[in-house]
């Protein structure tokens, strides 16, 4: 089983962000923005849980799906490997 789980940094900027923040053209054809939710988001495996949060973003981007992100402080970082995936 694939899962992700998205890390927030203290300054994340998509490049919707920063084609919107330029007034560039066709702009309107992905947009993206993020905001928090009032739910505590918990992410479990094997009984293990791995992220526990209150204070999770969602990120909801054009064509794609919704996206949680979690601050570095509420993830279980020893449960996580490295992957060549990176969001902008």
């Amino acid at each position: 089983m694939f899962f992700s789980i998205l890390l927030l940094r203290e300054v994340s900027m998509t490049q919707a962000f920063r084609a919107l923040s330029a007034n560039a053209q066709g702009i309107n054809e992905h947009l993206a923005f993020m905001e928090p939710t009032s739910k505590k988001i918990r992410v479990e495996f094997a009984g293990e849980t791995i992220a526990s949060s209150s204070r999770v973003l969602i990120m909801h981007e054009t064509n794609h799906q919704p996206v949680y992100y979690f601050p570095f402080s509420d993830v279980r970082m020893e449960f996580l490997e490295t992957s060549i995936r990176s969001t902008h």
